[in-house]
C-alpha cells in the first residue's frame, strides 16, 4: 500500500470510530473534530457512501450556518453494512448474538446445556447448531464480518484451549474444531470469557470513566480483564488476567479447583454451593441459593457473610497491585455482591492500607450474555481500528486491507497524530 493510501485508510478509519462515538453527525463537525479539511473529509466520506458503510440525508429546513447552498447532510454508519456474531460456551448455557455496524445487538438466542466434562464434540456441535440457526435468521449472511467464540480458559493466538478445567478441556484447537463444524472460512476468533466480558463492559461506556478499571467474571471459575488506560492488558504471552488462581489460602471451599487456596476456590460458583452445604444448606444449583438469600434465611446469610469475606479478600490483592479506578463485576456469582456489598468494602479496607478512597465497584447489567455480546464487540472494535490488526498479526484479507498494506499503514501510524482510536482488546 502506498503512503497515500496507508494515510488515507487511517482517515477511514477515524472517521468510523467518530461516528461510531457520536451517532449521527455533519461532515463538517467531522472535520472539525479529526482536524481535516472539509474538502478531505466530504471525499472520504463520499467513499464510504459508495461502499455502503455510511448513509447520508440532507438536514431537513436548513443549510449549513443559515446560509443559502446546498443543504447540509447528516452522516451515519450504516447499520445493515456489517454484522458481528458472538458465541459463549458458558457452564450450562451457550449464548449467541448477532451486532450490526452501531454496535447494537439485534439478534440473539440462548441454549441450556448438560455437557459432560471433557466432551468436546458434543459442545462443539451444539455450538455449532445455534450459530447456524443464528446465520439463517439474518436477511443477508453476506454481511458477516467474523464470528468470535469465548471459553472459560486459557487460550493462545493460534485459537488452542490451553486449560479449560471447568469443562475440562486440554490443548483443544477449538478454533479448528469450529471451522470445520460450521463449513466457515471467513474470520473466525477464539477468546477468553473474561476477556470479552471486559470488552463488552467497556466498549460501550466513556473511554475515560473506564480507562484504568477491573472487570472481574465470576461463575464457576473466575476471570479478570484489566484495562490500563484504555487497553486490555494481555500480559507477555497474552494471558493475562487468570486472576481467579492467585492464591489466597491454603484449601479453599472447593476441593475440585484446580489451584487449592485459590481466589476462586474461596468465591467461586462450587464454592459458594459447597460452603452452603456445609453449614446445613440445600439448593440445586446457585438460583436456590441465591433464593434462599434473598429470604434472608440464616445459613444463607452466614454463607454470603463468608464469602464476601474473601471476596474482598482477593479484591484488595488486586487493588494493591493494579491501582484500578472501577471495579466491574459480571457473571453469575455477581448477583451475591448486592446482597453482602457492605460486608465485601468492609473486607476491603481490612485487607488494604488505608487509603483515601477505594475503587467504585459495580454490578454489570449484561446479564448472561454479556460475553457473546463482548465476542461480538471485539471484532466490531477491530473494524474501527487500524492498529488492532497489526496488534493481533491477522491477515490483510481478513479484514478488509490489500495484501501488502501492514507496514505501510504501520509506518503512517506513527507518523500520524491527531485523534486515531488506540483501543486494543
Amino acid at each position: 500500500m502506498s503512503m497515500p493510501r496507508a494515510v488515507r485508510h487511517i482517515n477511514e478509519v477515524r472517521v468510523l470510530d467518530s461516528l461510531y462515538r457520536h451517532g449521527t453527525t455533519t461532515r463538517a463537525d467531522l472535520a472539525r473534530e479529526l482536524r481535516l479539511m472539509r474538502s478531505t473529509v466530504s471525499h472520504l466520506v463520499a467513499g464510504m457512501v459508495e461502499q455502503g458503510l455510511i448513509l447520508e440525508s440532507e438536514v431537513a429546513g436548513s443549510t449549513p450556518g443559515g446560509r443559502s447552498g446546498r443543504p447540509g447532510q447528516h452522516v451515519q454508519l450504516n447499520p445493515a453494512h456489517s454484522v458481528f456474531i458472538g458465541a459463549d460456551i458458558g457452564i450450562g448455557h451457550m449464548s449467541v448474538v448477532a451486532l450490526d455496524l452501531l454496535g447494537r445487538p439485534f439478534r440473539s438466542r440462548s441454549v441450556a446445556v448438560r455437557s459432560r466434562p471433557g466432551a468436546v464434540d458434543e459442545s462443539i456441535a451444539t455450538l455449532g447448531t445455534a450459530v447456524r440457526a443464528m446465520i439463517r435468521q439474518l436477511p443477508d449472511a453476506k454481511v458477516i464480518r467474523g464470528i468470535c467464540v469465548t471459553v472459560p480458559g486459557l487460550v493462545d493466538r493460534d485459537g488452542v484451549v490451553l486449560r479449560a478445567p471447568v469443562l475440562g478441556w486440554n490443548t483443544v484447537p477449538v478454533r479448528a474444531l469450529i471451522a470445520a463444524k460450521l463449513k466457515w472460512s471467513g474470520v473466525l476468533a477464539l477468546e477468553n470469557d473474561a476477556n470479552a466480558f471486559a470488552a463488552a463492559e467497556l466498549y460501550g461506556r466513556l473511554p475515560a470513566a473506564y480507562a484504568d478499571a477491573l472487570f472481574v467474571y465470576l461463575d464457576a471459575g473466575i476471570g479478570g480483564g484489566m484495562v490500563s488506560q484504555g487497553r486490555l492488558l494481555r500480559g507477555h504471552s497474552g494471558y493475562a488476567g487468570e486472576i481467579g488462581h492467585i492464591h489466597l489460602g491454603e484449601h479453599g471451599f472447593n476441593p475440585l479447583a484446580p489451584v487449592p487456596g485459590s481466589f476462586e476456590s474461596y468465591v467461586g460458583r462450587d464454592a459458594v454451593l459447597a460452603r452452603y452445604k456445609h453449614h446445613g444448606g440445600r439448593a440445586e444449583g446457585l438460583e436456590d441459593f441465591i433464593a434462599a438469600l434473598a429470604a434472608q434465611t440464616p445459613v444463607a446469610r452466614k454463607t454470603a457473610s463468608e464469602w464476601a469475606w474473601w471476596m474482598g479478600r482477593g479484591i484488595a490483592s488486586l487493588v494493591s497491585v493494579l491501582d484500578p479506578g472501577r471495579i466491574v463485576l459480571g457473571g453469575a456469582v455477581a448477583a451475591l455482591y448486592t446482597h453482602a456489598e457492605q460486608e465485601v468494602v468492609d473486607s476491603i479496607r481490612k485487607h488494604l492500607v488505608p487509603a483515601p478512597a477505594l475503587p467504585r465497584i459495580e454490578v454489570s447489567r449484561l446479564g448472561s450474555e454479556a460475553c457473546a455480546i463482548g465476542a461480538a464487540m471485539i471484532l466490531h472494535q477491530r473494524l474501527l481500528s487500524f492498529d488492532d490488526r497489526i496488534v493481533y498479526g491477522e491477515t490483510n484479507e481478513a479484514v478488509g486491507l490489500p495484501p501488502d498494506s501492514h507496514a505501510p499503514v504501520k509506518a503512517a501510524a506513527t507518523r500520524t497524530r491527531a485523534g486515531i482510536s488506540r483501543r486494543s482488546w
